[in-house]
């Protein structure tokens, strides 16, 4: 049974998506079972009429056969000697047997030459004169072993004797079957044929009902996921907004109580009111260094290309998780921050994928760990940004699943599956390639090559030979 699972398409145990449910391998079923039957309907009619017809003919042409054997006998009878003696010398010159029959009865049926079916001359046989009355015929008949034959007889000229020919049905029957053995063969061998292709075709139609089922998908959780992040964006841009006009207030306020305090320096002033309100602007300082980050981060949704200092944007991205990094003591490393020249990139795009790598590796591994960011621009007009983290890494079954939507090797409940999906398109839109190597209980590092310029697209190979990891 397990190796017959490898031949199950993918769809076959998968249900569409939405209310429905369309059932992917119902559907092939009966996209094969009504296509077979009216491609197969009319090769077993017809085969049915040309048995029925070729059937018919041989046991007519087996019919005319035994007339023209029985009226040549009837004639080789020399009419002036004796009848009887020129009937067995005519059947001493012809071979006799199973198939030909051939014997001579009196008028009162008793065999007058020995017989295959009947006996030994002189035996008396069901030949009677009624039958010798009617005119010479071909019947169906009983021999006295129950065996049906075909029974023809003929009267010879100027006598009471008639010669009689008996043929096997079985004989009959198998100058039809046999070549028709041959032709149900060949005609198994069109139907298999027929049933594989129509087995094909319905299994490529229906998977890319599939696929298109799965790419509807993709596309209606992608728009949800950006119509989330454009949301958060715009909360984000409105409160970052609303922070800063009090920041404004306090700022200001603090500033004038700082000059006051100044004034009256040598009065009865406290001398830790100065202290407290220059830790009060430190405080309005660093609020509103978050605010615009959160402005900065907000303002690039719609793709721009134009020059980007990466080290900036590194940087950018990694406040964003400073405090969470203190908190579980993770260490940072970043080498090689320094601007790299004529690099250009929509902003935008190259924020949410440093922040989706990032938030995947802070998921991935535990309190005290580490995370290695490497710059290096090349030779060949590109720039490398590997992002390696000493994480929990994958299971090298699920590796080649790294980019697949939905595909989540997180334990809990939390994340889609659609951040590293996102992060793998947003880096082929900006004409780059991500790959990445991993092993379980070591980590993972993901190497990320972007083109100094929009049109110099890297030299990768192709995107099967990649190794994924998805914990997203």
């Amino acid at each position: 049974m397990e190796k017959l699972k490898k031949f199950k398409p993918a769809f076959w145990d998968h249900r569409g998506s939405g209310h429905t449910g369309f059932n992917f391998a119902r559907k092939w079923k009966l996209i094969v079972v009504f296509t077979s039957f009216m491609a197969l309907l009319p090769i077993f009619v017809m085969t049915l009429v040309e048995s029925r017809l070729t059937r018919k003919i041989i046991q007519d042409e087996v019919k005319a056969g035994m007339n023209q054997m029985l009226n040549s006998a009837a004639a080789a009878v020399n009419p002036v000697a004796d009848a009887r003696t020129s009937a067995l010398e005519y059947l001493s010159r012809i071979h006799r047997g199973e198939t030909n029959d051939l014997f001579v009865v009196d008028e009162h049926g008793t065999l007058l030459s020995p017989s295959f079916y009947f006996g030994k001359s002189g035996t008396p046989t069901d030949f009677h004169p009624d039958l010798f009355g009617k005119k010479a015929g071909i019947e169906r008949g009983l021999t006295p072993d129950k065996k049906p034959v075909i029974t023809g007889h003929v009267a010879i000229p100027g006598s009471g004797l008639h010669f009689v020919l008996v043929k096997s049905e079985k004989w009959v029957a198998d100058l039809w079957f046999k070549p028709r053995f041959k032709l149900i063969g060949y005609l198994g061998v069109s139907i298999a044929l027929i049933l594989l292709s129509i087995m094909g075709t319905a299994t490529y139609l229906v998977g890319r009902i599939h696929a298109a089922d799965q790419k509807r998908t993709e596309a209606i959780h992608s728009a949800e996921y950006a119509n989330k992040l454009a949301s958060i964006g715009r909360l984000a841009t409105g409160v970052a907004h609303e922070i800063n006009n009090p920041l404004a207030i306090i700022n200001q306020k603090t500033g004038l109580i700082m000059d006051l305090l100044a004034l009256k320096q040598g009065a009865s002033a406290d001398e830790r009111l100065i202290p407290l309100a220059e830790d009060v602007l430190d405080a309005v300082k660093r609020c509103g260094t978050i605010t615009r980050r959160l402005l900065d981060f907000t303002r690039d949704m719609e793709p721009i290309i134009k020059p980007v200092d990466l080290g900036e944007v590194l940087g950018q991205m990694l406040a964003f998780l400073e405090k969470e990094a203190q908190r579980r003591n993770i260490t940072i490393i970043v080498e090689n921050r320094a601007s790299i020249p004529e690099f250009e990139c929509d902003r935008g795009s190259l924020q949410q994928i440093f922040f989706n790598l990032f938030d995947n590796a802070f998921g991935a591994m535990k309190d005290g760990g580490h995370l290695d960011i490497r710059v290096e621009s090349r030779k060949d007009k590109t720039v490398t940004i590997n992002v390696c983290d000493d994480g929990s890494g994958i299971a090298e079954e699920d590796i080649h699943k790294i980019f697949e939507p939905f595909f989540s090797t997180k334990d809990h409940h939390w994340g889609k599956g659609l951040g590293l999906y996102i992060t793998y398109g947003l880096v082929k839109e900006l004409g780059g390639d991500i790959r990445v190597e991993s092993r379980r209980g070591e980590g993972t590092c993901f190497t990320l090559t972007l083109p100094l310029k929009p049109g110099n697209r890297p030299q990768t190979k192709d995107d099967n030979d990649k190794g994924y990891n998805n914990r997203d």
